[in-house]
C-alpha cells in the first residue's frame, strides 16, 4: 500500500481548466511550467496570478495535485461560471514517484524565508527548507508522514502534491465534471484524441451553473485543439476573464 493509500487517500486530485484537458490528455502527463515551455506554450497558457508566485518562491519545476476535494480556488473559478474538471490519479501511481508535500499554498502564503525573514518554522508538520524555496515542505518519508499526521484532516489547510518534472497519467485515472455539460464535452474530448481507457464521471457533491459567454470560449478553444494538435493555445485565461 502507499503512503497515500495509508492515509485513506484513494486518488490525488489535479484541478485544471476544462480547456485544457485535450493538451493534457493528448500528452499523457500533468506537466511543471519549465516543461510545458519545453512543449512550447508561452506564458500566457499559465495562469497570471499564480505561476509568477510558484516560480519567484522556488517551486517553478513541479506539476501540482492536492489532497484537497474542494480547494477553495476551485471553489471561486466555479463560481464564475469557469468550467473547471478534476483529473484524479489514483495512489498507487505514487508509489513510484518522488513527490514532495506542501501544506502552504505555494502561490498565495505571505509568510516566506526571504529579504532577511525567518519565514514559516521547519519541523512540526511543516517540513524544512530546500534549495531556494521560500517556503517549507516534506520530502522525507518522516517528514510527509509528520504533515499528514497533523494536517490531512484539517479543514483550513490544503496539502499540496508536488511531482518534480511531471507525472504520467496511469490509465485508471477518472476525470471528474461538475456540470452535465462539461461531462458531454469531455467525453468528446476522450473519444477525439481516441483514449476510451479514461473514465468520465459527474462530481456528486460539486456542482456549478457554467457561463454561457465561458461555455463558447472554451468551446471555440477545444474545438480548435482537438482539429490542430500543434496548436498551443490563444491566450484564452480564466483569470483575466
Amino acid at each position: 500500500m502507499s503512503l497515500f493509500g495509508e492515509y485513506g487517500v484513494a486518488f490525488v486530485p489535479h484541478y485544471t481548466p476544462l480547456h485544457y484537458l485535450p493538451f493534457i490528455l493528448r500528452d499523457g502527463k500533468l506537466r511543471s511550467k519549465p516543461s510545458l515551455r519545453e512543449e512550447g506554450f508561452e506564458d500566457t497558457h499559465f495562469r497570471s496570478k499564480s505561476y509568477r508566485h510558484d516560480q519567484g518562491r522556488g517551486f517553478g519545476e513541479y506539476a501540482f495535485l492536492t489532497l484537497d476535494q474542494a480547494p477553495r480556488i476551485l471553489g471561486a473559478k466555479l463560481k464564475g461560471g469557469f468550467p473547471h474538471v478534476a483529473i484524479e490519479i489514483p495512489e498507487t501511481a505514487f508509489d513510484e514517484v518522488d513527490f514532495h508535500l506542501c501544506r502552504y499554498n505555494v502561490a498565495f502564503t505571505r509568510v516566506l524565508r526571504r529579504d532577511g525573514l525567518p519565514g514559516r518554522p521547519e519541523g512540526s508538520g511543516n517540513g524544512r527548507y530546500y534549495e531556494d524555496k521560500q517556503i517549507p515542505s516534506a520530502r522525507t518519508e518522516a517528514d510527509k508522514r509528520e504533515m499528514l499526521d497533523k494536517y490531512l484532516n484539517d479543514p483550513k489547510t490544503m496539502i499540496e502534491v508536488l511531482v518534480p518534472g511531471a507525472l504520467e497519467i496511469p490509465v485508471d485515472m477518472r476525470i471528474t465534471c461538475f456540470h452535465d455539460d462539461d461531462v458531454q464535452i469531455a467525453q468528446d474530448i476522450v473519444r477525439g484524441i481516441n483514449c476510451p481507457q479514461y473514465v468520465v464521471q459527474l462530481s456528486n457533491d460539486l456542482k456549478y451553473k457554467p457561463k454561457k459567454q465561458h461555455q463558447q470560449n472554451v468551446a471555440y478553444y477545444i474545438d480548435t485543439a482537438l482539429a490542430d494538435p500543434d496548436w498551443r493555445g490563444n491566450g484564452l485565461e480564466y483569470d483575466k476573464v
